[in-house]
């Protein structure tokens, strides 16, 4: 909690003892503390501003002085002497504390401050985003026939130190944040408001490091619903170990809806049919996800030719590239893998192996990141609860369809590993473990720092072996 809302609780708690005690119906003093409540609400308001996940802080707040206040008032006009009722009072501190501790669940466990943990390298950090527009590919989720595909970007990476520096804010301004959350239903709002207050530790548009002629470069996928931005803890870290990280964002695909420079925020969303197999009804939609990546590759050499904003141009090292996806983007690290030669190597974190089938295993490393949920999913070792919640599996009715699915995903699995690929289960993480998500709300999964830590070392070290010290090992 911010300094001032902690003294607004503060405030209430001492309003809650004054009525039970009668200390502060006597005199003077109901006003007196009546004035600094109101004060400091108007200095939080202006100094600090509101937040919508102390909406029933800031309601509790209210009722709590207008009751207190009323309560003076009528004492006074009726002219009542001594304290109320010995019941009266007990049930005014109960009710009271239990209201004011569940008011303070949200904005304390709910949704409670997000510190984004530090990054392990040597490197300062900076960030640029980055709009194209596809002229080959129609936009299939908007009303207009000539929209064309359009993608966002969001580029980290190693930083000359120079005074002074600009934090970057975790997603967009303050302004821009509160634009994306209109109209959105109210948890969405909440998570928004919370991203407002991350402090990352990266800086805005700062001159890239000059300590190596070029660096390696990733491309990161997202999960199916999360931005870009969502993965900052690894993005972040990854630059600070020297990578160049290229965050694609999907539009369309985005909870949060996309927002493009000039101002336009993603109104419609991706739509998937519910009339074929879970497999059949992700072809289309993984498929792309895969142009998306291919056609930020092709930009990536454009950029490193001559980067308008004079940041990028010839610092990017393209022949040492990989990339890594969280479940649905996992899923398509391997598919662009498969389709486009120029990475040499790949992660998928948790991501069931969508797309078209893979037989023979890919051409080069590849990393495949599952949670113990995961693996027992595909040995058949979870209980009937857990594969028939359709919250999780929608269509896994029966056994058969559970025995099925699970054969499906065992035998793509192995066959994207085929060619030497790596398989490691991560004990403890859950689906959200490999992204910030797990941070917002422990209702979104362990909120495990180590975890994050664990898996962060994991990539620095995979990627360091098959896309850092490439060169050197073929040179030996």
């Amino acid at each position: 909690m911010k300094w001032l809302e902690m003294g607004m609780a503060l405030i209430m708690l001492v309003t809650i003892s004054g009525y039970v005690t009668g200390v502060l119906m006597k005199g003077k003093r109901m006003f007196i503390v009546t004035g600094i409540g109101v004060l400091t609400v108007g200095l939080h308001v202006l100094l600090e501003g509101y937040r919508v996940q102390m909406i029933l802080f800031y309601l509790l707040f209210a009722v709590i002085w207008l009751c207190f206040i009323l309560s003076g008032l009528f004492r006074r006009t009726v002219k009542m002497h001594g304290r109320s009722k010995l019941w009266k009072r007990l049930a005014v501190l109960s009710l009271g504390t239990l209201t004011l501790a569940a008011a303070l669940v949200i904005p304390l466990y709910v949704l409670p401050p997000i510190v984004l943990p530090n990054p392990t390298g040597s490197h300062d950090i900076g960030t640029i985003n980055y709009h194209w527009i596809d002229d080959s590919r129609s936009e299939p989720w908007t009303a207009e026939e000539d929209d064309k595909r359009e993608i966002v970007v969001r580029v980290w990476y190693p930083a000359k130190s120079i005074d002074p520096m600009k934090p970057a804010p975790y997603a967009h301004s303050v302004e821009e944040m509160k634009s994306l959350s209109d109209g959105q239903p109210l948890y969405v709002k909440a998570i928004v408001d919370s991203m407002i207050n991350i402090t990352t530790h990266s800086y805005l548009q700062v001159p890239i490091s000059s300590d190596k002629a070029g660096y390696p470069v990733l491309l990161l996928s997202p999960g199916f619903g999360a931005s870009n931005f969502m993965y900052t803890s690894m993005t972040e870290n990854l630059a600070s170990h020297g990578y160049i990280v290229v965050a694609i964002e999907h539009p369309y695909y985005t909870e949060i809806p996309t927002l493009f420079p000039d101002g336009r925020i993603t109104k419609e969303k991706a739509v998937i049919a519910d009339d074929s197999s879970v497999w059949d009804s992700m072809e289309e939609h993984m498929q792309l996800w895969v142009d998306d990546v291919k056609f930020v590759l092709d930009r990536l050499y454009d950029l490193n030719e001559k980067d308008s904003q004079h940041i990028l141009t010839g610092k990017m090292d393209l022949q040492r590239l990989g990339m890594l996806g969280h479940s649905f983007g996992g899923a398509a690290a391997a598919q662009v893998m498969h389709q486009d030669s120029r990475l040499s190597s790949g992660v998928n974190m948790d991501g069931f192996p969508y797309g078209a089938v893979i037989e023979d295993g890919l051409p080069n490393p590849f990393l495949y990141i599952q949670t113990t949920y995961s693996d027992e999913f595909a040995n058949l070792e979870l209980l009937e609860e857990e594969w028939s919640d359709p919250d999780k599996y929608p269509g896994l009715a029966v056994k058969e369809e559970y025995v099925k699915e699970a054969a499906e995903l065992v035998q793509r699995k192995e066959g994207i590993l085929k060619n030497g690929g790596i398989e490691w289960v991560v004990p403890g993480a859950d689906h959200m473990s490999f992204s910030d998500i797990t941070l917002y709300s422990p209702l979104f999964g362990s909120r495990d720092v180590s975890l994050l830590g664990e898996i962060n070392e994991k990539l620095v070290q995979f990627f360091d072996d098959y896309v850092k010290d490439k060169y050197v090992k073929l040179v030996e």
